[in-house]
């Protein structure tokens, strides 16, 4: 359905002699990217308010999206299937952040857990995007970074009596913790198969 959306929205923009014929795929593609992020933008939204946390919701997506970015790990087959799996992270990340008291040495073993897998694992590659040696090294750069800039705040937020924002970084390098050691046993089990 949203394809159709772009490939129209696409078609009256050739039409219109705004774009070439020969450039129609990479605005289709284009199109549909920021429909599905509006998409996402819209729902992850909707979920924050939905469970009163529209903020920490917000806060969840700041610690989560810049890892998740750099470090890799599992994607979805299609980008219906990743819209419906993040959707369904979201929520139950909130309903944690919502109704489980998580003591804070657990919290802090948790940031630990996955700090150290994050440091260990990233950059996971996937079968559609893989990476040369260069990439490979800036994306652990930045990923080693990002997961520094985000134990710094962590610390800062235990130090301050801010245990929810501790909580919700915690959580969100998790969720990446998890969705490297997905990815990693996925691109193992895909090197078995082709050998």
């Amino acid at each position: 359905m949203l394809e159709r959306l772009s490939e129209k929205f696409t078609g009256k923009l050739i039409k219109a002699g705004v774009i070439s014929e020969a450039d129609a795929d990479v605005y289709i593609y284009g199109f549909f990217q920021t429909i599905m992020m509006l998409l996402n933008v819209i729902t992850t939204l909707l979920l924050g308010i939905l469970f009163k946390l529209l903020v920490p919701c917000i806060l969840l997506n700041l610690s989560y999206i810049p890892i998740r970015t750099n470090a890799g790990g599992h994607h979805a087959s299609s980008p219906f299937k990743c819209y419906i799996n993040s959707a369904i992270i979201i929520a139950v990340l909130l309903s944690i952040i919502k109704w489980v008291a998580i003591p804070t040495l657990i919290i802090i073993a948790i940031l630990f857990v996955s700090s150290v897998t994050i440091l260990i694992l990233a950059p996971v590659e996937t079968e559609n995007n893989l990476l040369d040696e260069d990439e490979k090294r800036v994306y652990k750069k930045r990923s080693i970074i990002i997961s520094g800039i985000e134990i710094i705040v962590f610390i800062f937020s235990l130090v301050l009596n801010q245990k929810l924002v501790a909580e919700i970084i915690a959580l969100g390098l998790f969720t990446e913790c998890l969705m490297l050691i997905t990815g990693y046993v996925k691109n193992h089990n895909l090197l078995k198969l082709k050998s």
